[in-house]
């Protein structure tokens, strides 16, 4: 969370004397809006898919006499926010006790004759050069930005517009009366490297292509699927998350800004 309450602090004292209780109130509430877009920049210019949780954990400003807040909350923001330097297999968290058992077609895992669990994750690719929108919106990584810097690929950003061109010529999925899926085509393996050593395929490999009809457009969207499963204990592990600390990067923007925000105000 981050407090405007001490104004005074921020701007030199014969400054703050000139103001009155309602310019002070003012100033605190375009500071803390000021500094909440600042934070969602921040955010918005990370790399990691959690970005999404952490931007939809900034709260909105709150407000009331001489004081304001911006505060951030959420298990997953904080997690980026402060750092986590352990390392996490996914298994926990994705076949957990937390985790329903469903039947096939709906959202949870699902038990093998074996006795162990596994599920099927959905990952979502969307097209070069696609812009990131809110979490609920678009969600997902560009064609080829993940072998950035791969040994094996030269050009990522081609080999993203080459994977598109593929994936688009599929012939699609749709959702079918009464619930479920019918597939169409599905993208053959090789048309990239295996992305990690200890992949079977490379990460495009059974994309699928889901058209969705809407009353004026339709609309394509491009997902792989892939089983995570008890019985197999390499891979789906999390590295260790580095903190960003953008809350004390805000911080500064807000002193930065202060003594600019009262003397516009005190001009205007």
């Amino acid at each position: 969370m981050i407090l405007f309450e001490q104004l005074e602090s921020l701007v030199p004292q014969g400054i703050f004397a000139k103001l009155t209780p309602p310019q002070i109130d003012e100033v605190l509430g375009n500071l803390a809006a000021a500094a909440r877009n600042h934070w969602i920049r921040l955010a918005e210019g990370d790399t990691s898919h959690l970005r999404h949780d952490y931007i939809s954990g900034i709260l909105p400003v709150e407000t009331k006499f001489m004081q304001a807040t911006v505060t951030l909350v959420g298990e997953v923001a904080h997690m980026l926010e402060n750092g986590d330097p352990a390392t996490l297999d996914m298994r926990t968290t994705l076949l957990g006790p937390n985790v329903p058992e469903a039947p096939f077609g709906k959202k949870g895992k699902r038990r093998a004759a074996a006795g162990h669990f596994y599920r099927a994750v959905p990952f979502r690719h969307t097209t070069p050069g696609s812009k990131d929108s809110p979490r609920g919106k678009t969600i997902g990584q560009e064609m080829g930005s993940a072998y950035s810097g791969h040994e094996a690929v030269a050009d990522a950003k081609k080999l993203g517009k080459e994977i598109y061109g593929w994936a688009k010529k599929l012939s699609p999925s749709r959702s079918a009366p009464g619930g479920g899926t019918v597939y169409g085509g599905r993208l053959k393996a090789g048309h990239a490297p295996k992305l990690r050593a200890h992949h079977k395929t490379d990460i495009y490999a059974g994309m699928i292509k889901e058209k969705k009809v809407y009353e004026k457009a339709d609309q394509s969207q491009y997902f792989t699927f892939r089983t995570i499963s008890e019985a197999v204990t390499i891979g789906w592990m999390r590295g260790p998350i580095p903190a960003r600390n953008y809350a004390q990067k805000v911080s500064q923007f807000v002193k930065e800004l202060a003594p600019k925000a009262v003397a516009a105000l005190l001009e205007g």
